[in-house]
């Protein structure tokens, strides 16, 4: 059997809190968790936007019943089938959205903000991207382990926030540990991060904070 990969044109979901204007001066990149749909991701963000601020979500390729099948959907970035194949979508995918936005809104700086999956889908993106974020806020979710030298520099120059729950199902408190290590180990990097009371989702009063703080 004999494998091929063809490049396609495909249409992509992105939806837009705020509006994308010549007056837009923070442009967010909202990265989505495993499982989640934008419609109701991007809730999480409604009361940030403003004149000068807009938020855009792109969803993830992937979608698929959560139970069964029938009921909710919810979409992902990636599975660890073709994994690299896919990690090398999500770079074209995030530019092409990245350049309509950049389009709409010439006068934004650009942040990310990760949310579970979303985390790694951002930092992956990191100095293999065409654009490079001022900052980005990594909520509730792993750091990659296994990020390239590229990856690793583009880190270096962007101001980063990571913020983990103290009673994540997902990401514990020795799972924390340990991700937090192994950047200091092994890429040499001593990031910025904290941790809030509560589980796998957002604090809406610390989230607003540490957007404001990613803008100064």
């Amino acid at each position: 059997m004999n494998t091929h990969w063809l490049e396609v044109p495909q249409q992509q979901r992105v939806d837009v809190v705020g509006t994308l204007t010549a007056e837009t001066k923070e442009l967010w990149l909202g990265l989505h968790g495993y499982g989640q749909l934008v419609q109701f991701f991007s809730r999480h963000f409604r009361d940030l936007a403003n004149l000068h601020r807009a938020f855009i979500f792109p969803q993830g390729p992937h979608k698929f019943y959560l139970e069964g099948v029938h009921g909710r959907v919810g979409a992902s970035w990636m599975t660890k089938e073709d994994r690299l194949v896919d990690i090398q979508n999500q770079w074209a995918y995030l530019d092409q959205v990245l350049r309509w936005a950049t389009a709409e809104a010439p006068n934004a700086r650009i942040h990310f903000v990760g949310f579970s999956q979303g985390v790694a889908t951002g930092m992956r993106y990191l100095g293999h991207g065409t654009y490079a974020p001022t900052s980005f806020l990594a909520w509730a979710g792993s750091w990659p382990p296994d990020l390239d030298p590229r990856s690793v520099e583009a880190l270096k120059a962007t101001r980063f926030k990571g913020w983990f729950g103290s009673d994540d199902a997902f990401i514990g408190v020795e799972k924390q540990a340990q991700i937090i290590t192994h950047y200091r180990e092994e890429f040499g990097l001593e990031m910025d991060w904290d941790r809030y009371e509560g589980g796998h989702t957002f604090d809406k009063v610390i989230l607003a904070e540490a957007i404001i703080q990613l803008e100064q």
